[in-house]
């Protein structure tokens, strides 16, 4: 069942640091969005659905977003016992621990750890394991995959999100265009991916039984003044400076125009910024 185009969109708490709150305007808070719409209709409605009892493992977890979609997600009584914030960037998790101080989650650890090797976790440990939006991240993603099935209870359930349209980078490419259609189109990370069964296929390597493993599709299509000025500003910004590589600088000028026109094209066409995902719910 596709996310309804009107899914409300979650402010995050605010009690979550000033950096948790900038990356997630600048993804429109689609990922925050889809994964609480994930857990609130497709966990919490399956055989394993996150309780008091829960350990549930939120792995590259950026800024804490799995913590903030838990919460926003569950009531004060389902929230889970424990939960591990861990990603291998150190200002992701200084970020994730600035913002889940004041959280209503009972008790919350955030640590430095890589997602390919988490040795200082025991086997069987988790109930729950969230990899939000990270598949595409992974050098080694059966790698990164098969020690969430390890650290999983027999039973355990991992949560796995992806893009099958990552709105920005078609409109990025539509901004490209305009500007220098001779240049290369800025590269996607891992865009296999996109395709389909090739993250079943990672999640079937990495350990789970194919008869395990359960797919939902949502679309999320923001549409808010506030979040398309998020997702503006990432797309004019420099995390997409690979995308103005070779120009000149009256090129380089033109840019947050060319973007901003070209999400004017997006909005026309779709009612608004559409985001495409599917998740596999794989049960070990």
């Amino acid at each position: 069942m596709m996310a309804s185009q009107n899914h409300p969109l979650l402010p995050l708490p605010d009690y979550f640091s000033k950096f948790a709150g900038i990356y997630v305007r600048q993804t429109g808070h689609s990922t925050l969005n889809i994964l609480a719409d994930v857990i609130k209709e497709h966990v919490q409605t399956s055989a394993h659905p996150i309780g008091p009892d829960s350990v549930v493992h939120d792995t590259a977890a950026g800024p804490g977003i799995g913590a903030a979609a838990l919460v926003a997600s569950l009531p004060k009584d389902k929230l889970p016992k424990e939960l591990l914030v861990s990603d291998n960037n150190g200002m992701m998790v200084s970020a994730a621990r600035e913002s889940l101080v004041a959280s209503p989650l009972p008790h919350v650890e955030c640590k430095e750890i890589d997602s390919h090797d988490l040795s200082s976790v025991p086997d069987s440990h988790f109930t729950h394991s969230i990899d939000n939006f990270s598949i595409f991240t992974f050098v080694r993603p059966v790698d990164a995959v098969r020690e969430t099935y390890r650290t999983l209870q027999p039973g355990g359930l991992a949560i796995v999100t992806c893009w099958r349209r990552f709105a920005p980078m078609y409109i990025v490419h539509a901004a490209q265009k305009k500007i220098r259609p001779d240049l290369p189109l800025m590269p996607t990370p891992s865009p296999q991916f996109y395709e389909d069964g090739v993250l079943q296929k990672v999640v079937e390597e990495a350990g789970f039984a194919k008869g395990n493993i359960t797919r939902v599709d949502k679309e999320l299509v923001v549409s808010d003044d506030e979040n398309i000025a998020g997702l503006t500003m990432l797309m004019s910004g420099p995390m997409m400076a690979k995308a103005r590589e070779g120009y000149t600088a009256d090129e380089e000028a033109r840019w947050v125009e060319s973007v901003k026109q070209s999400v004017k094209e997006e909005v026309e066409q779709f009612g608004g910024i559409r985001f495409e995902a599917y998740i596999l719910l794989a049960t070990k």
